[in-house]
């Protein structure tokens, strides 16, 4: 009997809901959300053989008679209805400690770092694909907790040589590593942040071997030297002057650049040839939520980022796009522990006004917010006032950039979601 706590906020879980019922398991669903909310999923999964659901608060007595109990990525491994589960030495597992324990010899390429992992992978991912097929049945697979393609449902397809490509989380490197799991090539797309581990910056690295691979730029590894880390692993030092001038590659700015520096350094290991890594780069497209231009409305443009969650993030996409300090910066959401003071240090270089939209994460730093020089601080009540109040405090040629810098919270449910209302108040001015 196999207990899944929530279906994710987008239904995320489905895929893996419906490949455990299908092995033969008895699955029972535990969501938070109503049964009115959860309707679509609960029906189709009634029709395939769920053993039981319950809607709302989790029968702690339910869990201690099952054989495992499986997390979706929004509840934490210390939730209090887990405390009994952990006494009785029940099994408590995420999607991908499941996968991993689960599945036969593979390639693992772990994306970590506080933000550029998604672009990473997005560029990263068409290239293995190319390598995969050079091998004939080599095939590749992305785990990616955001994403409707499951985690452990791939387990029905993958074998022996195949290459998995990850994109590591906070929550996921602390349970990796826990799992005694390291990614045989693990590209950093910045420093570790506090989150991704226990005790020590890197310590992901491990239970890496000698044939495997550390991909940083200077800061990375130049950060492991310096704390006198002596990895097994081989470490790859990347530079933006990787990439050819000539293949005349097109991005967002710099970070685009650096991140696909990173991809292409780990493609290499895989003997991408450069023709191909050359054609894969030019036909690359940002993704969306990740600095997407919306539309340009008189002389102003508008940016949604808002799969920014932490202040690093938000500073690069100042810096990407701010030309004589011509951003409005849109920012705020919910507290997630994050370290602002070097975000609000460089806030009078880049913008001339701020927007807030509300949260835990807003009024815990609105006091420090208000002390910064030259930096007009507006307070909007909602992701939809804050675009027109954004708008009514532009200038010609300015850039209203939605780079939230913190978690998606109450309404808005998701980065996604949030960004998309931001998108639909955008196109409404």
């Amino acid at each position: 009997m196999v207990a899944v706590i929530g279906l994710g906020l987008h239904g995320e879980m489905m895929e893996d809901v419906k490949y455990l019922i299908k092995a033969g398991a008895l699955v029972a669903i535990y969501d938070l959300r109503s049964e009115a909310r959860l309707k679509n999923y609960l029906v189709f999964l009634r029709s395939i053989g769920l053993a039981n659901y319950v809607c709302g608060p989790v029968p702690v007595d339910d869990l201690l008679d099952m054989d495992m109990v499986i997390l979706s990525h929004e509840y934490p491994r210390d939730s209090s209805f887990l405390k009994e589960v952990k006494a009785n030495n029940i099994p408590i597992e995420y999607p991908e400690t499941v996968f991993f324990k689960q599945a036969p010899p593979v390639s693992v390429v772990g994306v970590m770092g506080m933000c550029g992992k998604s672009t990473v992978v997005s560029m990263l991912a068409p290239m293995l694909e190319s390598a995969c097929a050079d091998f004939g049945d080599q095939k590749l697979y992305c785990i990616d907790p955001e994403s409707d393609n499951g985690t452990i449902s791939h387990l029905k397809k993958i074998k022996s040589g195949d290459i998995v490509l990850m994109r590591v989380t906070e929550s996921m490197a602390i349970e990796l590593h826990a799992a005694r799991m390291s990614p045989h090539v693990a590209i950093f797309t910045t420093l570790p942040s506090k989150g991704t581990y226990s005790n020590a910056a890197f310590e992901l690295l491990e239970y890496q071997t000698y044939n495997n691979f550390i991909v940083g730029n200077d800061t990375v590894v130049d950060l492991i030297h310096a704390l006198k880390i002596q990895p097994k692993a081989k470490m790859l030092r990347t530079k933006t002057g990787i990439i050819p001038d000539a293949w005349e590659f097109v991005g967002r700015g710099p970070q685009d650049k650096e991140n696909a520096s990173l991809a292409l350094q780990a493609a290499k290991l895989f003997k991408v040839d450069d023709d191909v890594a050359e054609r894969l780069m030019k036909v690359w497209k940002p993704l969306k939520g990740r600095m997407e231009l919306i539309k340009k409305l008189r002389n102003v443009e508008f940016y949604n980022d808002t799969a920014s969650v932490v202040s690093r993030s938000t500073e690069l996409a100042l810096e990407s796009l701010s030309i004589n300090k011509n951003v409005v910066l849109v920012l705020g959401g919910a507290d997630n522990g994050s370290d602002y003071t070097k975000l609000f240090a460089k806030l009078p270089q880049y913008a001339h006004a701020v927007v807030l939209v509300p949260g835990s994460g807003t009024m815990r730093e609105r006091a420090f917010l208000r002390e910064i020089q030259d930096v007009n601080i507006i307070s909007a009540p909602s992701i939809e006032e804050a675009a027109r109040l954004a708008m009514e405090n532009s200038r010609k040629g300015d850039r209203v950039l939605f780079s939230p810098g913190f978690e998606a919270y109450g309404s808005d449910g998701s980065r996604k979601e949030r960004g998309e209302r931001f998108v639909r108040a955008v196109r409404s001015l």
